[in-house]
C-alpha cells in the first residue's frame, strides 16, 4: 500500500473514535474539521497528529488523528504520547513561576548564588545573570557548542546527568566550557533562545527540591493534574503508554527515526499527551485554577505574560518575548505561543487568555514549512470553536 494511502487511513479510521459531540452544531463543526484533518494530513504527509481545544478548565474537543506507528499499524488517538520538543520550556517556567510564588527566589537574583559551582558571564563578569534574563532568553548564553556537539544527542534517555551538562558547559575548566562561543552578548540587551539557559533553570529549580527538578514536576503539576502518561523520561512514562514513533520525510518514503534524548531535557524531552497537555494548559485559561486547585496567582499570570525589555529578532518583528511565552497579535487577537522542533516532533500551543481558550497541535514528523502552515490552520480553527459562546466562568 502507498504511503499516501496508509496515512488516508489512518485518518478515516481516526474518524470512528468515540467522543463526538451530540450537540448539532457541534458535530456539524467536528465533521468539518475531521474533514479538514484527514485533508491536511495527506496534502503533507503528516503521519499523526493529536489536537485538543481547552476553555477555562474544560477540556471541550481532544481527538488524534492518522498515525501513532504506521509499522505496527497504532492510530494516534488523544492518548497518544508525543515528544513535546522546546515547547517542553512551558513546563520549567510554569515551575519557575509557582516557585516564584512561594519566595524560593526573585526574578532579578543572580542565579549563581543559587548554584553548587561558579559560574560568570566571562565576557561581562560584572553583570550578574538572573532568572529573569533566563526565562527571556536574554542571559547571553549560546548554544553554539551545544549545537555543534553531536554526542549530545542520543538514542532513548539521555544518560549524562544534568548537574554534568550545565557544570561542563558553563563554569570555567568544564568538558565544553568555552568562553568565546558559549558566551555571547551582555546580559539583558540581546534576545538569544538558549536551551543551555533553559536547561540550566530547570537545574536551579532542582536545586530547591531533594529529589531534583523531575521529581519537583511530577508532585507538583504532573500528578494532581492527572496527567498519568506525561514524563520527562521514556523509562517514566506507564507501560500501557502509546508513544508516537518520530518520523522524517525522506524523498518519497517516511523514515522511523529513533527516539532521540539531549541532556538538557527540562529545555525540551517532554513527553505528553493531548489530554494530558490539555490539564496543564488550563491553568492558563482559566486564571490559575484547575478543578478548584490553584497553581498560579492571577498576579503572577499578569507577570509571566508581560513582555520584557529585550526584543525579538527583526525576522519577527511582529512577535514579543514574555517568560517563556511568544506574544503574538493575530488577526487582531492577543495570543501567547510556544513551539517545539526537533528530529520526528513538531508542536505547536496557544493561549486566548480574552476568551480563556488554549489549544494544542502535536505531530510526530519533523516539521517543514507545509506542516507548520497546516499546524496554524489548525490552531486557527481550534480557537475560534473554543471562543465561540458564553464567557467562560
Amino acid at each position: 500500500m502507498k504511503r499516501r494511502s496508509v496515512l488516508g487511513l489512518g485518518v478515516s479510521l481516526a474518524l470512528l473514535q468515540t467522543g463526538c459531540a451530540t450537540d448539532p452544531a457541534k458535530l456539524a463543526w467536528e465533521k468539518e474539521f475531521d474533514a479538514f484533518m484527514h485533508d491536511g494530513l495527506a496534502r503533507t504527509e503528516t503521519p499523526g497528529m493529536s489536537v485538543a481545544v481547552v476553555r477555562g478548565d474544560n477540556t471541550l474537543f481532544a481527538r488524534g488523528y492518522g498515525w501513532a506507528d504506521i509499522a505496527a499499524g497504532k492510530q494516534a488517538d488523544a492518548d497518544t504520547v508525543f515528544h513535546l520538543a522546546s515547547a517542553s520550556t512551558l513546563v520549567t517556567a510554569t515551575a519557575a513561576m509557582m516557585l516564584l510564588e512561594r519566595g524560593a527566589f526573585q526574578l532579578d537574583d543572580k542565579v549563581a548564588a543559587y548554584l553548587d559551582f561558579p559560574f560568570m558571564h566571562p565576557k561581562f563578569p560584572d553583570v550578574p545573570i538572573t532568572f529573569r534574563h533566563l526565562l527571556s532568553h536574554t542571559s547571553g548564553i549560546s548554544d553554539a557548542v551545544y549545537e555543534k556537539t553531536a554526542a549530545f544527542a542520543v538514542q532513548g534517555d539521555p544518560r549524562l546527568p544534568l548537574r554534568d551538562f550545565v557544570k561542563g558547559y558553563l563554569s570555567r575548566g568544564g568538558a565544553w566550557y568555552d568562553a568565546d562561543l558559549s558566551f555571547a552578548a551582555r546580559p539583558g540587551t540581546q534576545w538569544r533562545y538558549s536551551k543551555v539557559g533553559i536547561a540550566l533553570l530547570g537545574y536551579l529549580l532542582g536545586r530547591l527540591h531533594p529529589d531534583g527538578f523531575d521529581a519537583w514536576t511530577h508532585e507538583r503539576l504532573f500528578e494532581p493534574l492527572g496527567m498519568d502518561s506525561t514524563a520527562w523520561s521514556l523509562a517514566s512514562l506507564p507501560r500501557r503508554a502509546v508513544v508516537a514513533t518520530p518520523y522524517a520525510h525522506k524523498e518519497t518514503d517516511l523514515q522511523a527515526l529513533p527516539p532521540i534524548g539531549y541532556p538538557d531535557w527540562p529545555a525540551g524531552l517532554l513527553r505528553s499527551s493531548a489530554n494530558d497537555f490539555a490539564r496543564f494548559l488550563a491553568i492558563f485559561s482559566n486564571g490559575g485554577r484547575v478543578d478548584g486547585q490553584r497553581y498560579l496567582q492571577e498576579a503572577t499570570l499578569q507577570l509571566f505574560f508581560a513582555p520584557q525589555e529585550a526584543s525579538l529578532p527583526p525576522a519577527d518583528l511582529a512577535a514579543r518575548q514574555a517568560l517563556a511565552w511568544v506574544l503574538r497579535d493575530v488577526d487582531g487577537t492577543a495570543l501567547a505561543a510556544m513551539s517545539g522542533n526537533d528530529p520526528g516532533a513538531a508542536s505547536i500551543i496557544c493561549v486566548d487568555r480574552a476568551s480563556k481558550t488554549a489549544v494544542l497541535a502535536f505531530a510526530n514528523v519533523s516539521a517543514d514549512k507545509e506542516l507548520r502552515t497546516f499546524q496554524k490552520e489548525v490552531v486557527r480553527r481550534l480557537l475560534a470553536h473554543g471562543g465561540s459562546g458564553a464567557p467562560a466562568k
